[in-house]
């Protein structure tokens, strides 16, 4: 799966006007995240790789996209900002779960508490985006790292994400057991089979 944003955004979270605007904010914004946990359960739990292409600010819900996608490319003029506190509110849509994990927890307090945009490149040290890719040559980029998982053994790189992300969730000896069953039935599988065999096939 490929993401991306249109406008000069890549999403810029939540809508503060409609949110005012609500006779009962608090049951407003309730059936908001409802939905929109809803999406980012299916997300979290796609058998296939995610791809994210990042060409403006991501704020809020819009930086929780990226931090539940697998692949994230970005464009020197992308920004990012968790954006929640800033506002009197809290993080929604997975970003209190996976920035920690993906930042480390000093870190993910650092830019909650004290919201900051962050740059392409400072969002490329710390592990938020996975790569910083020209402007002019984003758009190609993404597609062709699409491309690429889109044409690989995709069962196997979807079981792969969901190790990864399920790692999260649990101690290692269970954890061992996921990994065990894993790739014990990804052998089975003809996909498997088909790759073992070519891989060794003898190259000159």
């Amino acid at each position: 799966m490929l993401l991306s944003g249109a406008g000069k955004l890549f999403c810029g979270g939540g809508d503060l006007r409609s949110m005012r605007a609500a006779a009962d904010r608090g049951a407003y914004v309730r059936q908001l995240v409802d939905a929109a946990h809803a999406a980012v359960r299916e997300l979290a739990a796609l058998a296939k790789p995610v791809v994210v292409s990042v060409h403006g600010p991501a704020a809020g819900a819009g930086l929780s996209l990226l931090l539940l996608s697998d692949i994230v490319l970005a464009a020197p003029s992308a920004s990012f900002t968790t954006a929640y506190t800033s506002v009197g509110l809290t993080p929604d849509c997975g970003q209190s779960w996976m920035l920690p994990r993906v930042i480390g927890l000093r870190r993910a307090l650092d830019l909650t508490l004290i919201p900051r945009r962050l740059s392409a490149e400072e969002a490329l040290e710390l592990g938020i985006v996975s790569r910083v890719v020209d402007a002019e040559s984003l758009t190609a980029e993404a597609h062709a790292v699409a491309e690429r998982l889109a044409h690989g053994p995709a069962a196997a790189l979807g079981a792969a994400r969901w190790l990864l992300r399920a790692g999260f969730a649990e101690g290692f000896a269970e954890h061992l057991d996921r990994e065990a069953d894993a790739i014990a039935r990804r052998a089975a599988s003809d996909e498997a089979g088909t790759l073992i065999s070519e891989f060794l096939v003898p190259r000159n």
